[in-house]
C-alpha cells in the first residue's frame, strides 16, 4: 500500500497549511488555512475573492486553494470546468487549532465531510462562524447557494429562510451538554440550524490519536495518524514557553511511543528567532503589570483576537490593580462559547463594553440576555477612567470618540506589522492614540513624517510558537525517522539534526513514504 504526502499549502511559507495525507485507500487533510502573504500580493480590506457571488472561482483562479473535486457543489459556478479539478481521497480534515491560517478555507469543502477537533476548538469555530463569515469559512454550518436562473456564473443563498445545513464533527474528547446546545442553536434572528450530530472517532475507519498541545489560543492540537508505512506525527502550530507549555512536552513523549515515520513540524520562528530573546508569558505578564502599575487614567489593552490567554492574564493584572477588565461583546460571546466546552466562567469579575449603535445583531442579543447587568456605558468609562481596563485594538478606536478619555495608557501586546498594510495601520493607530494623549507601551513610531514605521518592544509579547532551541528538543524527544517542516520560510535550521532525515516540503508536490 503506498503512502503519499501532499503539501498543498504553508511549504516555504508562514500560514496557510493544507497538507494531504493519502495512505491505504484512505485521504485526510491536516487542516486548510487561509496562505495571508500570498492573499495580500493581490487584495486588501476593500478588495477581497468574491466568494459570496463566485464561489470557488476567484480562489481557485488565484491560486488561493487547490482545484479539488470535494468542495460544495454548490459553490462551483457554471464556468468552472469540473473536469479540470484534482480528485483526492478526503475521508475527514483534521482540525489543529481555530486560527484562520489553518481553517480559514475549510469551509469549502463538502458539508458530508467531517472535521475532527478538540471541543475546545469546535467551541471557538462554532462561534467564528456565528459572528459572520464568507462561504470558505463555513466550518461548522453554511448557507447553500444556487447559481441564478439568469446567469448561472453567479451564485446566490439559495432561500433566505432556509435552515442553515450543518457539518459533523468528530471531537476528540467527550464534547459537555451545554458545548451540545451551543452546537445546535442559530444567533441568527429569523434563521434555524439544523445541526447534525456529533461523530465518534470510531466513525473513521483507520486509527489515529490527538495531543493536546500549547499554543497562542487555547483547544490546539496535533495528531498522530497511524498508516502502513508506520505513524505520521502533525504539530499544527506549539510552544513550549506558555503558561500550558507542560502539554506540548507530554505530547512529545507520547508522539515518541509512536515511533513516528515522519514528523510534520512548523517551523514558524526559524526565520524571526534574531529577537526573540527568552520572552515566555509569565514575562509578557511582569512587563504589562509594570507599564499598568502607575497610570491614574484609563487603560487600554490591545492584543491578538482569541489569544484567551493574554485577556486572563490582563483580568488579573486589573484585578491586582483594583480595576475592572472590560470586553467587547464579541469578546464576551467567545467566552461564552469556551465556557460551554470546558466549563470555566472566564466571565467572572469582568464587564461588557456597550457601544452607541442604533440596531443590535443576534450576538448583540444574545449578550444582553446572557450577561444583562454587566454592561459599561461610554460615559461611565469618561467618568471613571481610574476603575477599568479596556480590551481594544485598532479597529475600536472609533469607539474612543465616545468614552472621550483625556489621558491614559495604550499597552500593545501582540505581534509585529508583517505587511506595508499593517505599517500604515500602525500610523493610523498611533495619530489616534496622539489625539487622544495616551503614553504607549509596546511599540513606537520612527522616521520622518508621513512615512513612520512602528518599532516593537518584543517584552509586551511572546510568541504562539516554538523557538529554534525548542523545536530541535522535540525533534530529539519524538526522535522520528523523517521530518517534514512546514509553516516555515527557512528550512535551514532543520538541517542541523543529524539524526533523522530531512525531507524538504515543496507545494504541490507530492512525497512518496
Amino acid at each position: 500500500m503506498s503512502v503519499k504526502v501532499t503539501v498543498f499549502d504553508g511549504a516555504d511559507c508562514i500560514g496557510g497549511n493544507k497538507i494531504h495525507l493519502d495512505f491505504d485507500g484512505h485521504g485526510l487533510f491536516f487542516d486548510f488555512g487561509q496562505n495571508y502573504h500570498q492573499l495580500g500580493e493581490y487584495y486588501s480590506d476593500f478588495l477581497q475573492p468574491r466568494s459570496a457571488t463566485r464561489g470557488i472561482h476567484d480562489l481557485v483562479k488565484m491560486g488561493l486553494v487547490p482545484h479539488l473535486k470535494q468542495y460544495r457543489s454548490d459553490l462551483v459556478p457554471a464556468d468552472m470546468d469540473a473536469n479540470r479539478a484534482l480528485d483526492v481521497q478526503v475521508d475527514a480534515v483534521l482540525i489543529s487549532h481555530a486560527h484562520m491560517d489553518h481553517i480559514g478555507h475549510a469551509g469549502l469543502f463538502d458539508l458530508e465531510i467531517p472535521f475532527v477537533a478538540s471541543p475546545t476548538t469546535m467551541a471557538i469555530m462554532k462561534a467564528l462562524r456565528d459572528c459572520g463569515s464568507t462561504p470558505e469559512g463555513e466550518t461548522v454550518y453554511g448557507s447553500l447557494r444556487d447559481r441564478t436562473p439568469a446567469d448561472g456564473r453567479v451564485l446566490k443563498v439559495a432561500s433566505s429562510s432556509d435552515p442553515y445545513q450543518g457539518r459533523s464533527f468528530i471531537p476528540t474528547s467527550t464534547c459537555s451538554a451545554d458545548l451540545e446546545v451551543f452546537w445546535a442553536t442559530s444567533p441568527a434572528k429569523k434563521k434555524e440550524l439544523e445541526a447534525r450530530g456529533m461523530l465518534s472517532c470510531g466513525s473513521l475507519d483507520f486509527e489515529f490519536q490527538s495531543f493536546d498541545v500549547d499554543h497562542s489560543i487555547y483547544g490546539a492540537t496535533a495528531y498522530g495518524v497511524d498508516t502502513s508505512s508506520g505513524w505520521v506525527v502533525y504539530t499544527g502550530d506549539l510552544r513550549a514557553h506558555g503558561r500550558y507549555g507542560d502539554k506540548t512536552w507530554k505530547f512529545a513523549e507520547k508522539a515518541a511511543e509512536l515511533q513516528p515515520e515522519l514528523l510534520i513540524i512548523e517551523g514558524t520562528r526559524t526565520s524571526r528567532d534574531a529577537d526573540a530573546g527568552d520572552r515566555s508569558e509569565e514575562k509578557v505578564a511582569r512587563t504589562c503589570m509594570e507599564a499598568a502599575r502607575h497610570e491614574e487614567e484609563l487603560i487600554v489593552a490591545d492584543f491578538g483576537p482569541r489569544n484567551f490567554e493574554r485577556l486572563e492574564t490582563f483580568k488579573d493584572i486589573a484585578q491586582r490593580l483594583d480595576r475592572t477588565l472590560v470586553v467587547t461583546v464579541k469578546d464576551a460571546y467567545f467566552l461564552e462559547a469556551l465556557r460551554t466546552a470546558d466549563g470555566i466562567d472566564r466571565m467572572r469579575g469582568m464587564r461588557v463594553y456597550l457601544p452607541l449603535k442604533g440596531t443590535t445583531s443576534g450576538i448583540d442579543d444574545k449578550v444582553h440576555q446572557r450577561y444583562e447587568g454587566l454592561f459599561v456605558d461610554p460615559g461611565e468609562l469618561h467618568s471613571a477612567p481610574r476603575e477599568h481596563i479596556l480590551c481594544f485594538s485598532y479597529f475600536d478606536m472609533s469607539q474612543l470618540l465616545d468614552i472621550k478619555p483625556e489621558a491614559g495608557t495604550y499597552i500593545y501586546s501582540s505581534s509585529e506589522a508583517y505587511s506595508e498594510e499593517q505599517v500604515v495601520d500602525f500610523r493610523r493607530l498611533w495619530h489616534w492614540l496622539e489625539m487622544f494623549h495616551f503614553k504607549i507601551k509596546g511599540f513606537w513610531m520612527e522616521g520622518k513624517k508621513g512615512e513612520e514605521v512602528p518599532r516593537f518592544d518584543h517584552d509586551y509579547h511572546a510568541s504562539g510558537h516554538a523557538s529554534v532551541e525548542d523545536l530541535e528538543r522535540l525533534i530529539e524527544v519524538i526522535a522520528p525517522k523523517k521530518v517534514m517542516p512546514v509553516h516555515t520560510e527557512d528550512i535551514g535550521p532543520f538541517r542541523r539534526f543529524e539524526k533523522v532525515e530531512l525531507v524538504p516540503a515543496r507545494k504541490g508536490a507530492t512525497i512518496d513514504l
